[in-house]
Formats: structure tokens, C-alpha cells, sequence
């Protein structure tokens, strides 16, 4: 019987922390100019997988830390006949700027996050300088950020990273219809993740975030 993934691992241990991403390949039946949607700590991927399905023209990556899940997840493309779907490994604390070239990727997706609530733990949240520095990066302009956790305090902190003072610098921008500083109450994608749906069923709240990118001094596209 195959042993189940951890649900949790700490990023920062030592089995992590060196480097190890590798680029991702493109496949060859996809442009290179080909939409580019990026899910960050993919988990079990059914936001890539049901976003790959949808839209077989995009590329979709789901990265993952737990390589057990990604070569499960690979698996599972394979058998599907999802040639747009692709899977890796990556810490995000560590690796993500090993991935991709810069301006390749239109859309990160950071979905529900673990929260790491205590204290002593706050250095394992995944919404860091290096992050922001890497997606700035690593977007084409025009591209896109997009942020959700049944957790407020999650969702406030990725608020007040991209619309504070080194977001801005960086050229983030929210994409809120209500303006900055606010939630975005709709799932604008028309696939969700297996948490938010979970979520939703509950009956309780998703918070949700946007940021488009450009670089800092030009105009929004």
C-alpha cells in the first residue's frame, strides 16, 4: 500500500533548504507566447487539473514541495491525456526562482495556504520578499497574482505584502473592482480548488485577493 503524503512539512528543515528546482519544459505542441498559469503549493492539484482541462490552449504548472505528491500528480496527467499540465518540485522559500525564465508566467495562483499560526512559526509563511521579488520576476507585464485563504489573518498578510510599500515598489497593483485595500468576494476563474470548495460547502467566507503586474513606472496595461 503506498504510504500517503504528509499533510505538512517544514520548509525550512533541513531536506529543503538546498536548492533543487529544475526549469520547467515547456511542451512542444504549446507556443512559447501560450498563456502560462501557475499554481504555488499545488498540493493533490485539482485547481491545475481543472484548470488544464478547461483551457487546453494554457500551459498550467502545479508546484509542490512533496515529492510524492508531484510524481503522483504527474501520474494522473499522464493517464489523462493533459499534455498542458505539468508538475514540479519546488520550495518557495528557496527554489522558485530556478523555474521559470524571467517574463514567462501570466498567473501565480497561491490557494489556501497553511497558516502557521503560532508565533515562533511566522518565518514558515509562504508570502515573502523572496516571493514578491520572484514573481516580479518571473510575470510578464499585464501579468497576475492571485491569493486565497479561509484564514483572514493569511489572506491580510498577502494583502498588506502587495499593497505595502515593497509591493508597490515592486509594481504590484490590486485588481479589486472595490479598489485597493479590499477583499474580492468572486472566484473569477471558473474552477476552484478542492479546499475552497470544501469552504464554500461549509458555508463559510474565501478570502481573496488580486495584484496585476507591471513594471514599477509603466502604465498599467
Amino acid at each position: 500500500m503506498a504510504r500517503k503524503p504528509r499533510q505538512h512539512v517544514n520548509p525550512l528543515s533541513a531536506a529543503y533548504l538546498a536548492p533543487r528546482a529544475q526549469p520547467v519544459e515547456r511542451p512542444p505542441h504549446l507556443p512559447p507566447d501560450a498563456p502560462c498559469d501557475v499554481e504555488l503549493g499545488c498540493a493533490e492539484g485539482a485547481f491545475s487539473f481543472a484548470l488544464a482541462t478547461a483551457h487546453p490552449d494554457r500551459l498550467v504548472v502545479g508546484l509542490e514541495i512533496r515529492s510524492a505528491l508531484v510524481e503522483r500528480n504527474r501520474m494522473r496527467a499522464r493517464r489523462l491525456g493533459l499534455a498542458n499540465l505539468v508538475f514540479g518540485y519546488v520550495n518557495l522559500q528557496v527554489d522558485l526562482h530556478r523555474v521559470f525564465e524571467p517574463a514567462s508566467v501570466d498567473r501565480f495562483h497561491l490557494l489556501f495556504p497553511d497558516p502557521w499560526f503560532k508565533t515562533r512559526h511566522g518565518k514558515r509563511r509562504v508570502v515573502s520578499p523572496y516571493l514578491l521579488r520572484t514573481m516580479a520576476t518571473q510575470l510578464r507585464p499585464g501579468g497576475e497574482v492571485h491569493v486565497a485563504s479561509d484564514v483572514f489573518e493569511v489572506a491580510l498578510e498577502a494583502m498588506e505584502a502587495f499593497e505595502g510599500p515593497m509591493g508597490e515598489a515592486l509594481g504590484f497593483r490590486s485588481l479589486s473592482p472595490r479598489g485597493p485595500w479590499t477583499f474580492v468576494r468572486e472566484n473569477p476563474y471558473g474552477v476552484a480548488s478542492r479546499r475552497e470548495e470544501i469552504t464554500r460547502a461549509r458555508g463559510q467566507r474565501v478570502w481573496r485577493v488580486r495584484y496585476g503586474w507591471s513594471p514599477p513606472g509603466d502604465d498599467p496595461p
